[in-house]
């Protein structure tokens, strides 16, 4: 009877291993996440009198890899942090909304991804001040193992002139820890690389 039983537990568990990994390898990793932090040189802006570099942590933003190198998704830059003391101190407060999308040739599974970014923004000042952007800019992240890299962004953000009592055209640099989920193809290892997002 015992002998029975764990025949029929063996023949469970090899059943589950093989759904697993069939599932794996039918599945993708297509999303992904993005901490870090950035900065704005202020200091010959309208509307930042005083003001000179302002650092925004954090910087947060959620990614979906759609097809073809094409990457869609949405972040929020806030000054969650306002001071540190010997580093900076930020006068204004500024709060910045994101939809983007990205591209990036195709390399989405090597070690070294370049990127180029578009999309709009919404811009807020000390919590009333607010304005619309439209973004352009390039990236790249290097991927230091096949889940967790580094990105680092250069985005200018091109401001209509009737806020610019708010904010005017800048440019916002930025660096993040970057960290895909969801399931491996299971192919991953298989790979040349296998790195980053994952597309079958």
């Amino acid at each position: 009877m015992n002998k029975l039983y764990d025949i029929k537990t063996l023949l469970l568990i090899a059943f589950l291993a093989v759904v697993t990994t069939v599932k794996a390898q039918d599945s993708s990793i297509k999303w992904a996440a993005t901490m870090g932090g950035s900065f704005i040189n202020f200091s010959e802006t309208p509307g930042f009198d005083g003001e000179g570099v302002n650092f925004q942590i954090p910087n947060l933003s959620l990614l979906y890899y759609i097809d073809n190198g094409f990457t869609v998704g949405a972040g929020i830059t806030f000054t969650g942090i306002p001071k540190i003391n010997n580093f900076y101190t930020n006068q204004y407060d500024v709060t910045i909304m994101d939809f983007f999308g990205k591209y990036d040739f195709g390399l989405s599974e090597e070690k070294w991804v370049p990127q180029i970014i578009t999309g709009v923004g919404l811009l807020v000042k000390d919590k009333y001040s607010r304005a619309i952007s439209f973004n352009a800019g390039v990236g790249l992240t290097y991927w230091l193992f096949p889940r967790v890299g580094l990105n680092g962004q250069i985005v200018h953000r091109f401001v209509s002139e009737k806020y610019e009592q708010n904010f005017a055209g800048h440019t916002q640099v930025s660096g993040s820890l970057v960290v895909t989920f969801g399931e491996s193809t299971g192919k991953r290892n298989k790979r040349r690389t296998g790195y980053g997002f994952t597309t079958n």
